[in-house]
């Protein structure tokens, strides 16, 4: 008995299943209504990637895209999955799929929600290369000087 309440939740994934669940990240709608949904969906994506079970090619394209179009959620659990998703994942993607997230990215460095604003940073800083620094450094600069600590504090700790 006590083998089965010590066993991972997501232990028995199969990827297949996943992947199909992921293609509610293109229904805004359900999105919409049901972010809590695409919060476990990503949950089980990652679960796939630390178990090793990596999702690559065009699936991986297709995912990363389907993520970044949960930008337009207001809900705060979900918008903090999509950052620790692309912040994850963004390795095994092409590095032309990611540049295109950078936009999102900066359009939240500048939004007035700090949580929003702190978690993008962080991201950013993790996925640029040195060809993209210079487009983000005024972004960083001035996150370092913000009034908000929580902005201020990931300013420089991801900037080291």
């Amino acid at each position: 008995d006590d083998a089965l309440y010590e066993q991972h939740p997501y232990a028995n994934l199969e990827k297949a299943a996943v992947l199909q669940n992921a293609r509610i990240f293109h229904d805004s709608i359900a999105v919409r209504e049901n972010p809590r949904k695409c919060c476990l969906i990503i949950a089980k994506l990652l679960s796939l990637q630390n178990a090793g079970k990596f999702i690559g090619g065009q699936d991986a394209t297709e995912i990363f895209f389907g993520v970044t179009k949960l930008f337009v959620s207001k809900d705060a659990s979900l918008r903090r999955m999509v950052y620790l998703f692309i912040k994850e994942v963004y390795e095994s993607c092409d590095k032309d799929d990611v540049i295109i997230v950078t936009s999102s990215l900066t359009k939240d460095m500048t939004c007035d929600i700090n949580l929003y604003r702190a978690n993008a940073l962080r991201v950013l800083c993790r996925i640029v290369d040195s060809a993209m620094l210079g487009a983000i450094e005024r972004y960083i600069k001035q996150a370092i000087v913000d009034k908000s600590p929580q902005v201020s504090s990931s300013a420089l700790v991801s900037s080291l």
